[in-house]
């Protein structure tokens, strides 16, 4: 089949399963890297709605980081396309005990979003290739995780899609390649200090000649059914959610805590899960989701804190998240007031 109808085909697929296809606009992240220029490159050649590259220029790498920026600007000009670029000092940036990797992707997502906002734009692409997903899929599993783990990055999340989830990284510079397309080569991936480089250059090349040539298709078709099974799973969850749920102020969501008795321990995971992605709560671990649902089944009045401002509040009322300083606030007014204020709801 000609190349040029295979391409046409694999990217609007995705857009159509994505759901992005027929929007107005997206916005690409253009690194600068070969799989972002391909990106770029599909995008402009078959989308047909209007498109907006973002670039974060993470002042490292002693100024090459500039050189990226540059590339990625003189690279939309030429091509005619709008270019986002923000300049950050993501050293400068950093909290407490927040490693570079976080910080530098924690500010590129929000120089997308604040991009998309801006320009009137949902959706916002993401260059993630097939091997890309099968590195994350083993890294994972090194790391110790469960199933969402073992199907390494999602090809959607939200209104973040990627498009180029099922092309191979060979595939993609080939693409390149043929139509005379430059990207930039980050020199840092060809060093071996970084575990992801191990896997790449190392480990990969080891288990195809060694154990299974067609390694990564195997790890593809993984992928495909875990993200089935946690589809369904997930619908399931957010159902139970919905029947358990109440209003019961000023908690962010509250559980009928009787209703909760009857669901086995297994959904119960599914939905303290699901519960924490509708709420933008970072992930509990699998130890505490445990330890959270296991206080659930047994019931008793007590508190549990998910994050550094929310705890989960258990009593006969009900089981709900709350903003500490809910919490805190409520404690202070019965102490100055113990005769004439009632328990809040959590404490009775």
């Amino acid at each position: 089949m000609d190349k040029e109808i295979v391409y046409r085909k694999k990217i609007s697929d995705a857009g159509q399963r994505q759901g992005w296809w027929h929007s107005d606009g997206i916005v690409a992240a253009l690194s600068g890297g070969g799989d972002s220029v391909a990106l770029l490159w599909l995008l402009k050649r078959y989308f047909p709605g209007r498109i907006v590259a973002v670039h974060l220029d993470h002042c490292t790498r002693n100024g090459a980081s500039h050189d990226d920026a540059a590339f990625a600007q003189a690279l939309c000009a030429e091509w005619n396309i709008k270019c986002a670029v923000k300049v950050v000092d993501v050293h400068g940036r950093r909290e407490q005990g927040e490693s570079f990797e976080m910080a530098g992707r924690r500010e590129r997502y929000l120089h997308f979003r604040e991009t998309a906002a801006a320009e009137g734009i949902e959706w916002i692409a993401l260059g993630h290739s097939a091997d890309d997903l099968v590195e994350t899929q083993l890294m994972n599993l090194f790391r110790g995780t469960g199933l969402k783990g073992l199907r390494g990055i999602p090809e959607q999340r939200g209104n973040i899609v990627r498009p180029i989830i099922n092309f191979r990284r060979d595939e993609l510079r080939g693409i390149l390649r043929d139509n005379n397309i430059s990207w930039c080569e980050d020199a840092s991936n060809n060093e071996m200090i970084y575990q992801r480089n191990k896997v790449r250059e190392e480990l990969i090349p080891w288990i195809k000649n060694n154990l299974n040539i067609n390694f990564e298709e195997s790890m593809a078709g993984l992928a495909q059914q875990l993200n089935e099974d946690i589809a369904e799973r997930e619908e399931a969850a957010k159902k139970l959610l919905a029947e358990v749920s109440f209003v019961l102020e000023p908690a962010l969501v509250a559980w009928n805590a009787h209703t909760v008795k009857n669901i086995s321990r297994k959904d119960l995971i599914d939905m303290l899960r699901m519960q924490g992605e509708l709420l933008s709560l970072p992930s509990l671990s699998r130890s505490r989701t445990y330890l959270l649902a296991d206080l659930i089944s047994h019931g008793g009045a007590w508190r549990f804190q998910w994050a550094l401002d929310i705890e989960v509040c258990y009593s006969n009322r009900g089981i709900g998240w709350l903003h500490r300083c809910d919490v805190e606030h409520s404690r202070g007014k019965n102490k100055q007031n113990a005769a004439q204020l009632p328990l809040p709801w959590w404490a009775r």
